[in-house]
């Protein structure tokens, strides 16, 4: 195996992990802080209070580990089909929506970091950006699912294609619906596994396909007429 192969499928694997971690760090984060409401407060509020630094950390290295996936994508895909050169940049995007958002803490909310009463409540331009991220990393999202859904389908993989295409809009939309209907933060916990299902269903099928890749690309050519013995 040469060094450019476990390269490859390291930086792959930085997509594997980077979804299970953050969910599981943040899942312990919100079951036991104090004053923190899985129905009713998003998981960014954790970056708030004293221990808000414990998600900032998680945001900041789900990040990096999904900008060294990005690279890991377009090492492999390297131009090859259509959305070969748009899906990296766009994980890499994504990656940095949470990398940026961890920089920064939101604004409390009343009772949440507990002691927050009404009164010591408002709203900062620090808040509102960190809040701004999470609706720019789901476009990011979305973008990534269509073009890589593009680069599938140019290699003539329509399964993952048509899955890597519709599984993100359409399970955000019904999540949407049920997040009408029920009010509050029902679906957070939806909304907070399914963009790293997806990416670390990804990184697991990249993962599994860059031998194959590799292997086809080292494939030699034909010999010139005037070196042929």
């Amino acid at each position: 195996m040469t060094k450019q192969t476990i390269s490859t499928r390291a930086l792959l694997a930085c997509g594997a992990i980077a979804g299970p971690m953050y969910v599981a760090v943040t899942l312990i984060q919100a079951l036991t802080r104090d004053g923190f409401d899985l129905t009713q407060h998003r998981f960014t509020l954790l970056t708030a209070g004293e221990l808000g630094w414990i998600h900032q950390l998680n945001m900041v290295l789900v990040g990096a580990l999904t900008v060294l996936f990005a690279v890991g994508v377009s090492r492999m895909l390297a131009g090859k089909g259509r959305g070969a050169v748009w899906a990296p940049r766009l994980i890499g995007l994504l990656g940095l929506a949470y990398f940026a958002g961890g920089l920064l803490s939101a604004d409390p909310v009343a009772g949440f970091p507990v002691g927050t009463t009404p009164e010591l409540v408002q709203t900062t331009l620090q808040g509102r950006v960190q809040n701004a991220t999470r609706g720019i990393s789901t476009v990011f999202l979305f973008a990534s699912s269509f073009a890589i859904a593009t680069w599938f389908a140019s290699q003539g993989r329509r399964g993952s294609a048509w899955f890597f295409a519709t599984a993100i809009p359409l399970v955000f939309l019904a999540l949407t619906g049920v997040g009408f209907i029920l009010g509050g933060n029902r679906v957070g916990l939806a909304f907070l596994t399914t963009p790293w299902i997806w990416v670390t269903l990804l990184a697991a099928q990249l993962y599994r396909l860059e031998p194959e890749t590799l292997e086809v690309d080292c494939k030699p050519g034909p010999v010139p007429p005037h070196l042929a013995v």
